[in-house]
C-alpha cells in the first residue's frame, strides 16, 4: 500500500522539530512566572474520539452509535477506523498544559515535537484547569501583534492567492479572495495561500519600530528592559510589556490604550490664524473630543502626546500623498505644493502654508485626520484588547514556515532578516515535489538566494527552502 503523502510529509516535520529541540534547549526562552501560564501546542497529528450516545429510533428502539474509542491520526479521517461512526471529533490541539520548571517543558516539546507552542500572556493561579472560570486570571503582559496580514502591504497581491472552494469550480486568483464572491460561481467560500517577501516584513517591521520607539517608549515611559520583542516566525512582530503596573488592567483598559495608538476619536476641532512676519501665517492646533491632547499651539514636536503628533502625522502622509487614493479636492493642489506643506510643518511652531494654493481651513482639517488615521500603530486589536490571549514561544518553531521565533532587543531589530537569521533547519538538501496548481508557488528568498516560482515540479532544494515549502503546504517529499 503506497504511504498517503501527507502522513508522510507531517512524520518527517515531526522528527525534524523533534531534532531542532534535542539541539536547541538553550534557545527556547522560558517565561518568567512559568508555573503561572497556560500552554497550548498545535501538533502535526490529530487526535480523534468517537462518541458513543444513545438514541430512539422513530419505532422507539434503543439504539447506540458510535463506540467511544480514540487515536491519532496523521490525516484527517471521516469516519472511524473502527465503527465506522460519521460523527468522529478530530483536533489537532492540545490546551490547558502547565509546567513547573524548565526541564519539565523542554521534555514536553521534544515529546509532542509541535508544529507550534503558545503560551498564556496571562497569569493563573491554576493554569492547568480545564475551565476559564476556573484558572483564577491574576494577571496580563500587555500584548502587541504587528502582522503583515493586517498591513494591506502591496506585496500581497503579487503573492498571496485565493482559490473558489465550490466543488467543480477552477476560479482563483492572486492578492485578497474578492469580496462580492466567485465572479464564476458565485460562491463566498475561499482557500487562501498567504505568502511573505522582504516587502511585507519590511512594512510589518517599520511598523514594529514605530510602535516600539514613538508610543511605547516615548508616550507611555516604558523602559526597554520591561519590553520583550521578538519575530514571531512568519509575517510580523510581537510586543510584550513586562511591567507590574499594567498586569492588571482590564479589557477595556486595553482598549484605550488600542484607541490611543491609533488615533481613534481624532477630530480637528480648530485651526486659529494669527499673522506672522513670513509667509507662513497659520499655526497649526489641533483638539480631539476623545484623545486626551492639548489645545493650545504646538510649541516643539518633541513633547510627547498625540497633539504633538500631528505635525510629524501630517509630514509623513504629504509625502508619501503620491499613493494615497482618495479623491478630495484638495488631494490635486497638494500633491503640487507638497514641499511647500513640509516646510511649514517642520517650523516651530509647525504653520500652515498659504503658498498651498486650493487648501483652505476645511481641507486642512480633513487633510490632518486623514494623516493621523495613517500615522497610528497599525497591530492586530484583539490581540491586545485579550487578557487571556496566548502567544508563541520565543525560541519555538513556527509550523508555517519552519523558522525560528526570534528573540530580540531594540539594536537587533535594525539589521534583522528573518529569511538568514530565523532559519532553523539549515543542513543538507531534500527532494520535494511541488505542487503549482492553477496559480504557480510564488517566488521566496532564503539568505541571498532566490527561490521559485514554481509549477507542478520535482526539485532537490537547500534544507532550508524545503522545508519552508512543506510546512506552507506548497509541496510533499518525493
Amino acid at each position: 500500500m503506497a504511504i498517503n503523502p501527507i502522513q508522510r510529509k507531517q512524520k518527517f516535520l515531526q522528527l525534524t522539530f523533534q531534532d531542532y529541540y534535542i539541539e536547541n534547549a538553550d534557545l527556547i526562552d522560558i517565561p518568567s512566572k512559568l508555573n503561572t501560564r497556560e500552554f497550548g501546542m498545535e501538533l502535526l497529528t490529530l487526535t480523534w474520539r468517537c462518541p458513543n450516545r444513545s438514541f430512539l429510533s422513530e419505532s422507539g428502539e434503543q439504539k447506540e452509535i458510535g463506540c467511544g474509542r480514540s487515536g491519532t491520526s496523521y490525516v484527517r479521517l471521516s469516519n472511524c477506523p473502527f465503527c465506522h461512526s460519521s460523527e468522529i471529533q478530530m483536533t489537532n490541539w492540545v490546551r490547558h498544559l502547565g509546567f513547573q520548571n524548565r526541564d519539565a517543558l523542554l521534555h514536553e516539546l521534544v515529546q509532542a515535537a509541535p508544529h507550534s507552542v503558545y503560551h498564556s500572556a496571562a497569569f493563573y493561579e491554576t493554569p492547568v484547569a480545564r475551565f476559564m472560570h476556573e484558572k483564577k486570571w491574576q494577571g496580563a503582559e500587555l500584548v502587541f501583534d504587528i502582522d503583515a496580514d493586517h498591513l494591506d502591504s502591496d506585496c500581497t497581491n503579487r503573492h498571496d492567492s485565493w482559490k473558489c472552494n465550490t466543488p467543480d469550480c477552477d476560479e482563483a486568483g492572486l492578492g485578497r479572495p474578492p469580496s462580492e464572491g466567485c465572479s464564476s460561481c458565485g460562491g463566498s467560500s475561499f482557500s487562501t495561500r498567504k505568502w511573505i517577501c522582504d516587502d511585507c516584513l519590511k512594512d510589518a517591521k517599520e511598523n514594529t519600530l514605530k510602535l516600539y520607539d514613538i508610543f511605547l517608549t516615548e508616550d507611555f515611559g516604558f523602559a526597554s528592559e520591561n519590553i520583550v520583542l521578538n519575530y514571531s516566525g512568519h509575517r510580523g512582530y510581537h510586543l510584550r510589556i513586562q511591567d507590574p503596573r499594567i498586569y492588571s488592567l482590564d479589557s477595556s483598559a486595553r482598549v484605550e490604550i488600542v484607541h490611543y495608538l491609533q488615533g481613534t476619536g481624532f477630530t480637528t476641532a480648530s485651526l486659529r490664524s494669527k499673522v506672522a512676519a513670513d509667509d507662513y501665517k497659520t499655526p497649526l492646533v489641533m483638539v480631539s473630543e476623545k484623545i486626551p491632547l492639548q489645545t493650545s499651539a504646538i510649541k516643539e514636536l518633541s513633547v510627547p502626546g498625540w497633539a504633538n503628533r500631528v505635525p510629524e502625522a501630517m509630514i509623513e502622509f504629504i509625502r508619501n500623498i503620491e499613493t494615497y487614493s482618495g479623491t478630495e479636492r484638495w488631494v490635486k493642489p497638494l500633491k503640487a505644493s507638497k514641499q511647500e506643506a513640509i516646510h511649514g510643518l517642520k517650523k516651530v511652531p509647525p504653520t500652515l502654508s498659504p503658498k498651498v494654493r486650493g487648501v483652505g481651513e476645511k481641507s486642512w482639517q480633513e487633510i490632518a485626520v486623514r494623516a493621523v488615521e495613517a500615522y497610528g500603530a497599525n497591530i492586530d486589536e484583539p490581540v491586545t484588547h485579550d487578557i487571556k490571549r496566548v502567544i508563541r514561544l520565543i525560541g519555538s518553531i513556527n509550523g508555517k514556515t519552519g523558522f525560528k521565533v526570534n528573540r530580540l532587543t531594540r539594536e537587533q531589530i535594525d539589521s534583522f532578516n528573518p529569511f538568514s537569521d530565523a532559519i532553523a533547519f539549515n543542513t543538507g538538501t531534500l527532494k520535494v515535489r511541488t505542487l503549482g496548481g492553477i496559480i504557480k508557488v510564488p517566488s521566496f528568498k532564503i539568505d541571498s538566494e532566490l527561490f521559485g516560482p514554481y509549477g507542478d515540479e520535482t526539485l532537490e532544494l537547500p534544507m532550508p527552502a524545503a522545508v519552508f515549502l512543506l510546512c506552507k503546504g506548497v509541496a510533499y517529499l518525493e
